[in-house]
């Protein structure tokens, strides 16, 4: 299979299997003859339009997770004729037909198309400059870099997953983790008075941003040099650099000498998964940036209500309830947050595209660890064949001579207890509901098994009103007003993240090739949650709502991006929110 096709079915995975969790108008049936024949597939999804006309997507896997394969060929029946065709002549034909069906989004099919495209041409241009790195990512073990810069889909529920608006060719090759991209951070010396400089209560790093300077200018004699007295270094996105500049408030800061612009430093950076956060193993921090930039379903920019919450996160951990959980449960850490630096305009309110986010490092040159980002632990091999938990499930069991069967559940079971049930025991003991999608878990890996696992990104971290009356009087940021104390909302956001998002996907990459069944799976993870139920936390209503609910709430990717919608400026976030069928309790009612 050649590049383009590899993104065309890699793309079209993501499209519909996005869609037909949030569209239910559709059937899986018998593959007519044609198809069988033509396709081997034994099954096929079926969409009947209102004109009479058919389209049959074959599957080569039906998923109970929702994370279906489909052959690269589909079919559209018209006055009796079936006839093939291509990825993105369907995609054409649905989008016109769902910007009629879906609320508010009449009118967008043109910009929705362009955005699919520009993720198709992005991924296959990433495929091909990647190839050779690929082969080794699926063969060796990998650092923190490797696994950041491996994840070459994305997000296998968006329909279109590697859309980079705002980027040209040479900004996406630059700036873009799947293409390994690297470079040098920019910065600015700018007097305390036009900044922003927050930091948690607890954290003791007085000037965080100097002992990054002072390690992005190692080995340049210049470098403390460079440091003026009443001034206070100031890191800039290279690629944002260019939005700032465009800035009056900026442009004034810089001819009063407010703002001094000191130019590239030494030291590689390179984009991680989120594009918008950099790491660089020489640096105790990473970063996270503003970037005036669409990615999937939002423009880039942090806002002051986020970054606060990473200031709350840590302070929150520091408060002696909080750290009785991280003696409770060694094999997980945090990934703080601990302070935040903006420009400010004269008026005193935040400059939101120059926010920078200060984030701990815990892979730093000398760790050694395997860490692996879940996303990319999970996605379908980019070149084909076994994905990197499967990878891992082999290897055990050629070590071992076990079945790979009897591997698979037990790799399943390790996830559980190194990452699932510290989450949800933080949840239902302690009130904290971190937002552990695929992309803020990293699982660290020794002997092909999860041996421990990261939470980070805590801007999208909540706290029930359980967890407020725990907290609330330590932590001077910690306010109602907010917005991130929850009630049954908390719940509904923080199952999606943990479950569906990620560990649903787990249990359709652990499965994928049916060493083991998807349902068997579920009923372990079913087990296991009623196990924690049974040792009457704290909390049970999020358990409650796992186990007992026939439906849970799903967000819904592929309606916002139809109602072109930005979802960080979304009055109501849940707005995108549909309801699924809950697989955790079908097994029950099953059994």
């Amino acid at each position: 299979m050649n590049l383009r096709e590899l993104s065309l079915r890699h793309s079209a995975s993501c499209f519909f299997n996005s869609l037909f969790r949030e569209w239910f108008d559709y059937q899986i049936k018998d593959s007519p003859n044609q198809i069988a024949i033509e396709t081997g597939c034994k099954e096929s999804l079926l969409v009947k339009f209102a004109n009479g006309s058919e389209l049959y997507l074959p599957l080569t896997r039906n998923s109970l997770m929702g994370r279906h394969q489909y052959h690269s060929v589909f079919y559209v029946q018209k006055d009796g004729a079936l006839k093939s065709t291509d990825f993105l002549t369907v995609a054409e034909l649905l989008v016109k037909h769902l910007t009629q069906v879906f609320p508010n989004s009449s009118g967008n099919d043109a910009v929705f198309m362009d955005r699919l495209k520009n993720s198709v041409e992005n991924i296959e241009l990433a495929l091909g400059h990647r190839k050779t790195d690929l082969q080794g990512i699926y063969t060796n073990a990998m650092n923190f870099q490797q696994a950041e810069q491996g994840l070459m889909i994305g997000h296998n529920f968006h329909p279109y997953p590697k859309m980079r608006e705002g980027f040209d060719e040479a900004d996406y090759r630059l700036y873009s983790p799947e293409m390994a991209g690297q470079f040098a951070l920019h910065w600015f010396l700018a007097k305390p008075d036009v900044l922003v400089n927050e930091k948690a209560q607890k954290f003791q790093v007085e000037q965080w941003t100097v002992d990054v300077f002072l390690k992005d200018f190692a080995g340049s004699e210049q470098a403390s040099a460079k440091l003026q007295a009443g001034y206070i270094p100031f890191p800039v996105h290279p690629w944002q650099k260019q939005h700032l500049l465009k800035n009056p408030v900026v442009q004034t800061y810089l001819k009063t000498g407010d703002l001094v612009d000191l130019g590239a430093a030494e030291k590689p950076w390179f984009p991680t998964t989120s594009l918008r956060s950099i790491y660089g193993a020489h640096s105790p921090y990473m970063m996270k940036f503003s970037l005036t930039l669409r990615l999937t379903n939002s423009i880039r920019h942090l806002t002051e209500v986020e970054v606060v919450r990473g200031l709350q996160v840590y302070d929150v951990f520091m408060t002696a309830k909080a750290q009785e959980f991280a003696r409770k449960q060694p094999q997980f850490q945090v990934v703080f947050e601990p302070a935040f630096m903006a420009l400010k305009n004269p008026a005193g309110e935040i400059l939101t595209e120059s926010i920078v986010v200060c984030r701990e490092n815990p892979f730093t040159e000398n760790n050694r660890e395997e860490a692996v980002v879940l996303s990319t632990l999970a996605q379908d091999n980019p070149l084909g064949g076994e994905n990197l938990i499967q990878k891992s499930i082999r290897k055990e069991a050629e070590k071992t001579g076990r079945p790979l069967s009897e591997i698979a559940e037990l790799w399943f079971a390790r996830y559980l207890e190194v990452a699932v049930k510290p989450l949800v025991l933080a949840q239902a003991n302690y009130g904290i509901l971190l937002g552990a999608h695929q992309q803020n878990l990293i699982l660290s890996l020794k002997a092909n098994y999860p041996e421990k696992a990261y939470f980070r990104d805590c801007q999208g971290t909540g706290y029930s009103h359980f967890g407020f009356s725990l907290y609330g009087k330590d932590v001077a940021s910690l306010k109602m007003e907010n917005g991130n104390i929850l009630d049954d909302k908390g719940n509904i956001l923080f199952a999606y993240y943990l479950m569906i998002n990620s560990t649903f996907n787990v249990i359709a990459a652990i499965a994928a090739d049916h060493w083991v069944r998807e349902e068997d799976l579920v009923r372990d993870l079913r087990q296991f949650l009623l196990t924690i139920r049974e040792s009457n936390p704290q909390d049970h209503s999020c358990l409650n709502y796992l186990l007992d609910k026939s439906e849970i709430w799903h967000k819904g990717n592929f309606t916002c991006s139809l109602q072109n919608m930005n979802e960080n400026t979304a009055a109501n976030p849940l707005s995108i929110y549909n309801l699924i069928k809950n697989p955790i309790a079908a097994v029950a009612v099953k059994a």
